[in-house]
């Protein structure tokens, strides 16, 4: 695979590498900076499950398709993209680090603000792991005062909440060779529902308190926002492949007739259907003629969707987040079309939930309407603001552990 090494400054290329598929988001950044999306490149993804790699090979061969198709359908030469990051692995936690202003007048300055960033990312993690991200949430006076610009105040103490995420350092690592090595520079990169939320909420909604509940093919991603600030991020295994391997056993189908099913006829309800409604599966070389009965197909779906909110629904009770949401659950993701699935989630949560749409874009409009690619329409926003901050990357080494020269550490906005 050959792509051209010609500077193309005001472009830029998001890259998400899914269960399904792998898309490859190409942008032009105006001199105003607007984002101009001019196409987005799709291939079926092979060699990745739950959004890590299993198969090196297969998964560098579906990006590299990805990339060829954005290149044909833009014109563009793609040799850096930003790359969007998930999996199972990948943890959370704040901490809350602490400076004393010893000068004279007690007064803030940027070194305070650099050496508490300096001191969140030296916080201890696993020691498999790597930090994929430090997000900033408050600074604190030494009388307990919040302030978001603290420099030129003056305070014998300033303290500062972070919350760290962190994954295994070898699945992180292999997913940035996937690109890397077909000589492409991964010029940044950020956690999938960290780039998912930029593209749905604005700065009233993530003030309030928020969520975004990303369902994709083999993971759920979520963000948590209060006070405008992420205090929590999870990923769950559970996504809409589990929906239809279900099927596929419940009802012995093979797996290919059981996505068809679910994705022509699914529903998480019964009601306005007629009572032992059934669903004919045509004859192919695979089946015979099947009858299928939708309230067996109903149950299943149900069930397993259920147990996804229940999951999700618990750990919120737990750290006790939901009295800080005043705003929604807003549910994306290839799943999150699935009929019935907004009315589970009100059932099971107790803040209203709603479909996300995205931001409008300039340019092609084909691609808005569609969920399953929020999370890399959101990095390509992502994207528009750190180029146009032109904001200074750093090695990797900042992580605590290598990647080698594969990534670069940026403080997210």
């Amino acid at each position: 695979m050959m792509f051209l090494k010609k500077k193309e400054s005001n472009v830029v290329v998001a890259v998400e590498a899914g269960t399904h598929k792998v898309v490859a988001a190409v942008a032009e950044l105006t001199p105003d900076g607007t984002v101009v999306l001019l196409g987005v490149g799709e291939a079926k993804s092979n060699g990745i499950r739950k959004g890590e790699v299993i198969d090196f090979q297969l998964a560098n061969r579906s990006i590299c398709d990805a990339l060829l198709d954005a290149e044909e359908k833009t014109s563009a030469e793609i040799h850096e993209v930003y790359l969007s990051l998930t999996g199972t692995h990948i943890a959370a936690r704040k901490v809350l680090i602490r400076t004393i202003i010893d000068d004279e007048d007690n007064l803030i300055a940027e070194d305070h603000l650099s050496e508490l960033e300096t001191l969140a990312q030296n916080q201890a993690i696993p020691r498999d792991h790597a930090i994929l991200l430090e997000l900033l949430q408050h600074y604190y006076l030494d009388d307990g005062t919040v302030s978001d610009e603290p420099v030129g105040l003056n305070s014998k103490t300033l303290e500062a909440s972070y919350l760290l995420v962190h994954g295994l350092h070898t699945r992180l690592e292999t997913s940035v060779r996937c690109v890397v090595e077909q000589d492409i520079h991964v010029k940044g990169y950020a956690l999938a529902s960290y780039a998912t939320a930029q593209a749905i909420l604005n700065k009233e909604q993530k003030k309030q308190g928020a969520v975004i509940l990303d369902i994709g093919a083999g993971t759920s991603d979520y963000l948590v926002y209060v006070d405008g600030a992420v205090v929590h991020t999870g990923v769950v295994g559970v996504g809409g492949d589990h929906l239809t391997q279900d099927l596929s056993i419940g009802l012995k189908l093979p797996y290919q007739r059981a996505e068809e099913l679910k994705l022509s006829h699914g529903d998480l309800y019964l009601e306005g259907y007629p009572v032992n409604d059934q669903i004919i599966l045509e004859r192919d070389f695979n089946l015979d003629e099947r009858t299928i009965y939708r309230e067996s197909m109903t149950k299943i779906m149900y069930v397993r969707m259920r147990e996804l909110f229940e999951i999700i629904n618990t750990e919120f009770e737990e750290k006790e987040l939901w009295p800080q949401i005043t705003d929604n659950v807003y549910l994306t993701g290839g799943c999150s079309n699935l009929k019935g699935v907004q009315r589970l989630a009100n059932e099971v949560f107790c803040v209203r939930t709603k479909t996300a749409q995205c931001m409008t874009f300039e340019g092609d409009q084909t691609y808005n309407q569609r969920p399953e690619l929020s999370t890399v329409l959101g990095l390509l926003m992502y994207a528009q603001h750190l180029e146009l901050n032109k904001h200074q990357m750093s090695n990797w080494e900042t992580l605590r552990k290598s990647l080698g020269d594969a990534l670069a550490a940026i403080k997210m906005f």
